[in-house]
């Protein structure tokens, strides 16, 4: 399980926005997660995919679209969490 950033916030689309952890992905763009990889909780439990990626390369935003059993009170209680990929 690596670290993958901190959950900033839900988007009106209900679209997990995580900023990746700075300086992390800074020593080879090999080292950013690829798209449709999974993302955890803190409790091991997936959350979703990867859905895309933007922003500075060494220090990007992740957007994952969550699982369809999370309901919108569960992806607020996420905000401000540490999620990591598998």
């Amino acid at each position: 399980m690596k670290r993958l950033g901190k959950v900033l916030h839900i988007s009106k689309q209900n679209e997990i926005i995580i900023r990746g952890d700075e300086n992390k992905y800074s020593g080879s763009p090999g080292d950013i997660p690829r798209l449709n990889t999974f993302v955890l909780d803190k409790s091991v439990k997936r959350i979703g995919k990867i859905a895309g990626i933007f922003g500075p390369v060494d220090w990007p935003f992740f957007i994952v679209k969550p699982n369809k059993v999370f309901t919108d009170s569960d992806l607020k209680r996420l905000i401000n969490d540490r999620v990591y990929t598998q």
